[in-house]
């Protein structure tokens, strides 16, 4: 029998294991980051992850350990997950909700939440924490709540670009044993998530920064090797960077990669790059630290559409970059975006095609989606009063002027069909099917 015991904080990650599939489900960093700057202040905390667990076992994990804040992360995925166990332990102890959703749209949160977190949240929870008797949270910058059926809120959270205070990530609650069971099952390395900078200074007009924004700012490199270490030691062989924007400083991306390699760590690792500021160079530095694949955000193979996203890149440097990048023995994946605004049936055919004749060992296809918070959001917002973008299921927004969803889903098979030839070495084939379908595709409504 578990003895009841009580905490200070319980931190809950309700992301839920699909029991169909194979899918690329990790822990959450912000909820460990969360985790060891309470405990640095002296606070005992319990990271429930929700993954591997019932409803019911969260639940009576919470009312054992009697909590007096309970911290629920959420982004958009986890929407549902997030209200309805909000729903279940409100009154138990006060609320917090926090992470990429509540940062970007707090509105939404503050009816079933009694506090929320708006971007870092390390000093914010400690602050909510030497603010728990006074109620005068008000006074705490990053966070919105209702008073008298009004909507307070506070001076926003300024970040720094000093990593150097942050403590490592608290790993001890995680149920890495099951992780570790459930990457090796499905995806043969067990792989968890690091994240060595924060913020990304460019400006695309789809991407959503709410937590950490445009501000760059990097770890020292020793702390990162640390927790590199510890990763290696708790039996992981695979790190996903989830940096927004790993290569960014090329000189720091350099010298991280060389410690990387002069550490001999048991680890390969993966992460996200620009086609800009890097060259085979430093690619064969980031290979030789152990770097397996790096993830490309080259979104459209058409210039025009490219400048509607505000992406600041051009298919050329596209084509450069993954040429480097193979050449230095690197896997190369891209992501590519259909049906943005601006998008019209030659730019779609145009971009489906030059996404399948990159070297790209995977390749991923999306339609455009408006994340609240985003330039392309507002945007959007203003064409649907017009009838330009309407509904279509839960959380789907889609653009009338030119394309049915159907057509944008034969776009994305037609550009992952050629992409399996060209891969397969078919590429004769891969050229039959393209000048086969291209017309197909342009007649599609």
């Amino acid at each position: 029998m578990t003895l009841p015991e009580q905490v200070d904080v319980v931190l809950v990650y309700p992301q839920r294991a699909p029991t169909q599939g194979r899918h690329w489900i990790m822990p959450s960093l912000g909820l460990m980051y969360l985790s060891a700057s309470l405990r640095r202040e002296g606070y005992s905390v319990k990271h429930i992850d929700h993954t591997f667990l019932e409803r019911r076992e969260v639940l009576e994990e919470i009312d054992r350990l009697r909590p007096s804040v309970i911290g629920i992360y959420c982004m958009i995925t986890m929407q549902d997950e997030a209200l309805s166990l909000a729903s279940q332990v409100r009154g138990k102890a006060l609320t917090v909700v926090g992470g990429p959703y509540p940062s970007g749209e707090p509105e939404t949160f503050v009816d079933h939440f009694d506090l929320v977190a708006v971007g870092e949240g390390e000093e914010t929870i400690v602050s909510i924490m030497e603010h728990l008797d006074d109620r005068r949270f008000d006074e705490i910058p990053g966070v919105v709540f209702k008073r008298d059926g009004q909507v307070v809120k506070s001076t926003a959270r300024q970040r720094t670009k000093d990593m150097s205070h942050l403590p490592l990530p608290y790993r001890g609650d995680i149920p890495n044993d099951e992780y570790i069971a459930y990457w090796r099952k499905h995806w043969k390395d067990a792989t968890t998530p690091l994240m060595s900078t924060r913020g990304c200074p460019f400006r695309c007009d789809f991407c959503h920064k709410s937590v950490f924004g445009d501000l760059f700012s990097a770890r020292p490199v020793e702390t990162v090797v640390e927790e590199m270490r510890e990763i290696a030691e708790l039996g992981y062989d695979h790190i996903w960077m989830s940096d927004d924007l790993f290569t960014l400083n090329y000189k720091r991306t350099f010298e991280l990669a060389k410690a990387i390699e002069e550490a001999h760590l048991p680890l390969t690792w993966e992460c996200l790059s620009r086609v800009t500021h890097v060259d085979q160079a430093l690619f064969e530095q980031m290979h030789r630290a152990g770097c397996k694949r790096i993830f490309f955000g080259i979104e459209s193979g058409d210039e025009r559409v490219l400048k509607e996203m505000k992406k600041g890149i051009t298919p050329d440097q596209a084509r450069a970059a993954v040429g480097a990048c193979v050449a230095a023995g690197i896997k190369a994946a891209g992501f590519f975006m259909v049906g943005y605004i601006g998008e019209t049936t030659d730019s779609l055919i145009r971009s489906i095609n030059f996404s399948s004749s990159l070297p790209l060992d995977y390749v991923s296809y999306t339609i455009a989606y408006p994340l609240p918070g985003t330039g392309f959001y507002d945007r959007v917002r203003e064409r649907r009063m017009h009838g330009e973008w309407h509904k279509v299921r839960h959380n789907r927004l889609l653009f009338n002027t030119d394309f049915s969803e159907h057509k944008l889903r034969a776009a994305i098979l037609k550009g992952a069909i050629q992409h399996r030839l060209n891969r397969m070495h078919m590429r004769p084939a891969a050229k039959a099917f393209q000048l086969a379908t291209d017309p197909v595709l342009r007649v599609m409504r």
